[in-house]
């Protein structure tokens, strides 16, 4: 990022430069779906995130270091752009959407702010840098929805409750942020005052029930979730299955966070998951873009895109289900449904000769169905079976539970398991969505990596 030489570099030293890259490195932890380029150093500019054209296809971000004034202040930029897909039948590539744009601006601001100020010890500066991506991701929830009392005290506790437990349970925990909403000024201060007894803390599961909570931190209301968000959600609404009442709360306005057992923080606004924090890492969550990565890779043979993007769509509603279960699974939708016998073990397709009469009598429940007719639940346990699903372009199930053995072997590097080698395998053959135990979502396209969040 900065030369050997270079006089920032020396300005800087060891700990504010450390600092720098762990900031910058933010974009890509937080933003997975877009691509950066390499930061350069350049002429004192003040900092800033603009658009760089009026189709707003790239972000540039530019961060100041020091004073203008000085001799050894410097500026060093980079250009966000949203990922495409490189012969892809579509364009998924485009616009940088506002809120994109925002977490950008957000993370230019703290840097310099931070590397600006005069009196940041090395012990506070490397607290920054630990919460740094909470920071941004607070900011940015405050900024677009317009809170008074900073949701960071909210995310705060919320690490604090996944930490203990009730009745040897772990907790879960649910909130819905209303902005438009003001609280009495005697009320008590959420969540401090509500989260300081046990019985609060383990009354609200996030699932079934949440706190209505005011722009300035003052509870409202306890609710019943199914009561509470009663208009349906559509196709356009991306969130795992077990959230949707609390996905259909968070609309007009409204933002609702739940901590789940598992520990993972989830943030939703107008019914779909936006951020994400798991094993540590926070994430911004750009569906739609995310789907047309996934159709644009989906060739399709004399099937219609739009029945191609409702398949895929399909198989990412199932992934995030997955993903926030924890079980694990992997699908293949193929190219050509004749590269079936391709990447599955001979029995392992539906309609193989060699199949159990168990399983002869289960392929029957599955023969009139779809991916996108089945339930989400169905789908779910069908993935969490030893083995993949295999899928043809118009969504149909050709095989579940079934060992992969592509003739196309995949390649694997250091601890990656059978699961991956599989993926990477049967990829030559059409489009591999493998969700790891720990909730990643990797997909694989032409025997390589194509994108992971």
């Amino acid at each position: 990022m900065l030369r050997a030489n270079s006089r920032l570099r020396e300005r800087l030293g060891p700990i504010q430069l450390e600092f720098l890259q762990q900031g910058i490195a933010s974009v890509q932890r937080l933003l997975p779906h877009i691509d950066v380029t390499a930061w350069r150093e350049d002429s004192w500019v003040e900092s800033r995130s603009v658009w760089t054209s009026a189709g707003r296809t790239e972000v540039r971000m530019t961060i100041a270091i020091g004073e203008q004034a000085h001799a050894y202040s410097r500026s060093i930029v980079s250009e966000v752009r949203r990922r495409g897909v490189l012969g892809g039948a579509g364009n998924a590539g485009g616009i940088i959407d506002q809120r994109e744009h925002d977490i950008c601006r957000q993370i230019v601001l703290r840097i310099a702010e931070v590397l600006q100020a005069h009196d940041v010890s090395p012990a506070s500066l490397k607290a920054i840098s630990t919460a740094f991506d909470e920071n941004i991701v607070a900011a940015h929830i405050d900024a677009h929805h317009g809170f008074q009392a900073p949701v960071a005290t909210v995310l705060s506790a919320l690490h604090t409750l996944s930490e203990q437990s009730y009745e040897n349970k772990a907790l879960t925990f649910g909130c819905i942020l209303d902005p438009k909403q003001v609280g009495q000024p005697s009320g008590a201060q959420f969540p401090e005052a509500f989260l300081e007894s046990k019985k609060y803390k383990a009354l609200s599961d996030g699932f079934r029930t949440a706190y209505v909570v005011s722009t300035d931190g003052r509870v409202l209301n306890f609710v019943d979730l199914e009561r509470y968000g009663l208009v349906p959600l559509s196709a356009r609404n991306y969130f795992p299955e077990w959230t949707e009442a609390i996905a259909r709360a968070s609309r007009a306005g409204r933002c609702g966070i739940v901590l789940s057992r598992q520990g993972d923080i989830l943030i939703f606004d107008e019914g779909t998951l936006r951020f994400s924090y798991r094993y540590g890492r926070w994430q911004y969550w750009n569906h739609a873009h995310l789907v047309n990565l996934l159709r644009d890779r989906a060739r399709a043979q004399r099937v219609p895109p739009n029945l191609v993007g409702r398949v895929v769509g399909a198989v990412y509603r199932t992934a995030l289900d997955v993903a926030f279960r924890r079980s694990g699974g992997l699908f293949v939708l193929l190219h050509n449904r004749q590269h079936l016998r391709k990447i599955v073990k001979v029995g392992d397709a539906i309609g193989d000769r060699r199949r159990g009469t168990t399983d002869q009598e289960f392929d029957g429940f599955l023969a009139s169905h779809t991916i996108q007719s089945l339930p989400r639940s169905v789908v779910v346990e069908l993935a969490s079976l030893d083995g993949a699903v295999g899928l043809d372009n118009s969504g149909r199930i050709m095989a579940y539970g079934a060992i992969l053995q592509p003739r196309r072997a995949g390649r694997i590097r250091g601890s990656e398991g059978s699961r991956t080698k599989a993926a990477i395998g049967a990829s030559h053959y059409g489009l591999a969505v493998k969700v790891s135990s720990d909730g990643d979502i990797a997909v694989y396209n032409e025997g390589g990596a194509f994108i992971r969040v």
